[in-house]
């Protein structure tokens, strides 16, 4: 056999560690525009060169293009399925084919011990890289319809992908009797008592970001501890 298949797969053992709202934002840009004949950095401009990196290697993992970019017939198929009405069957099944290991567990049953010692097992990384790929796993797993053990996923559960729907402004509420100035809790912390980053961090939730949104907050955040903000 030659030792070139066997490096391939190699450089493929390791899961995407992007953030599943980036590979999707990329597929959804595929939809929009078309799937061109090579995936390279000139259809990446909206994405920063680590975030790109990362991307790249997703798609390479996932069998969505070949050597130099060449996009696949699995890369079209899943284009075509996005907004179609079958998209969660069409990412079952590669991710059924490209984590078979992790499908080879009762997924719904499995304890944190269980599913962390399957994944590492499968796909050995430092830990830190291990977890990204872990949390691309779970969103990608939930956006197909698999069911997860509800032990794996606390403290780590994924949220909806789907834009969130501006709400209707509540109703006011009935006035009550007036019965003097109102005083606010003795124990609710006021803003103008906070700084800036610690503000910043009440406003934002990671989990909803993605690679660049995050790397952009961190950014300000260096920012204003140089200040002392």
């Amino acid at each position: 056999m030659p030792g070139g298949g066997s490096e391939q797969a190699k450089s493929r053992r390791t899961p995407p560690y992007t953030s599943y709202r980036t590979f999707k934002t990329f597929i959804e840009d595929l939809r929009d525009h078309g799937v061109p004949s090579r995936i390279d950095r000139s259809v990446l401009t909206r994405f920063s060169g680590v975030v790109g990196t990362q991307l790249m290697h997703a798609l390479k993992f996932l069998g969505l293009i070949e050597d130099h970019g060449i996009p696949t017939q699995r890369l079209r198929e899943l284009v075509d399925a996005h907004g179609a009405g079958h998209w969660p069957e069409t990412l079952l099944e590669l991710l059924r084919r490209e984590y078979a290991p992790m499908f080879a567990i009762d997924l719904e049953t499995a304890t944190p011990s269980h599913f962390n010692q399957a994944f590492r097992k499968a796909f050995p990384a430092a830990d830190a890289v291990v977890q990204k790929c872990v949390t691309f796993f779970l969103y990608a797993a939930n956006d197909a319809g698999v069911r997860i053990s509800g032990r794996v996923l606390k403290g780590r559960k994924p949220r909806s992908l789907t834009p969130r729907r501006k709400h209707a402004p509540a109703p006011a509420p009935a006035k009550e009797p007036e019965a003097g100035p109102s005083r606010p809790p003795p124990d609710t912390p006021r803003l103008e008592d906070k700084k800036p980053s610690e503000i910043l961090l009440i406003h934002l939730d990671p989990n909803e970001m993605d690679d660049e949104q995050q790397a952009a907050v961190w950014t300000l955040m260096k920012y204003f501890k140089a200040r002392g903000l």
